[in-house]
């Protein structure tokens, strides 16, 4: 990694600058904490950086800090939830936000949600690949190695939590659009 690093003339400082906000958001999205994100976030960052010798480049630098940042989160998760709850919408100042007219602002704000709570009810799998996808945009094969699951495994998964959320917004009353 130090000498692929060295090639690209990428230091550890401009990795985490580049990425540090993006993986953040994806562990907040997961966690529904702002202070767990963040602490994940630098634990991802600290195994990344004492893993350096473990990138072969074989995917790209992104892929690589996703993949460790999904299985933090997956072991925090394990060791750590207790089935807590708490009000996401008072953490969501990772977002730029800019001026709308307050009618947009709350439908929005609704919608976001009625969408977040709907997810949050769908199974690990589903959120996992949902999350990877809609909220931060990964390609189909960026998924499969950072989950470890075959490329056709990501988009069979993906479509039925695609299902499976508009089938649960359909019953709420929903439009059922992601």
């Amino acid at each position: 990694m130090v000498l692929f690093l060295m090639k690209q003339k990428i230091s550890i400082e401009h990795l985490y600058h580049e990425h540090y906000k993006e993986i953040t958001f994806y562990l907040f999205r997961r966690t529904r904490h702002l202070e767990t994100a963040k602490d994940l976030a630098q634990d991802t960052f600290i195994k990344a950086f004492n893993g350096l010798d473990s990138f072969k480049g074989h995917s790209s630098i992104k892929t690589w800090l996703y993949t460790i940042a999904h299985h933090t989160f997956i072991n925090w998760y394990r060791r750590d939830v207790k089935y807590q709850f708490s009000d996401i919408s008072t953490n969501e100042n990772l977002m730029q936000s800019t001026y709308e007219l307050p009618e947009q602002h709350l439908f929005r704000t609704v919608k976001n949600e009625t969408l977040k709570q709907h997810i949050s009810q769908l199974t690990d799998k589903h959120q996992s690949v949902l999350i990877l996808r809609e909220f931060q945009e990964l390609s189909y094969e960026d998924i499969a190695e950072i989950l470890g699951w075959s490329l056709s495994k990501v988009k069979t998964t993906l479509h039925r939590a695609r299902l499976e959320l508009k089938k649960r917004m359909s019953a709420s009353g929903e439009d059922g659009q992601i």
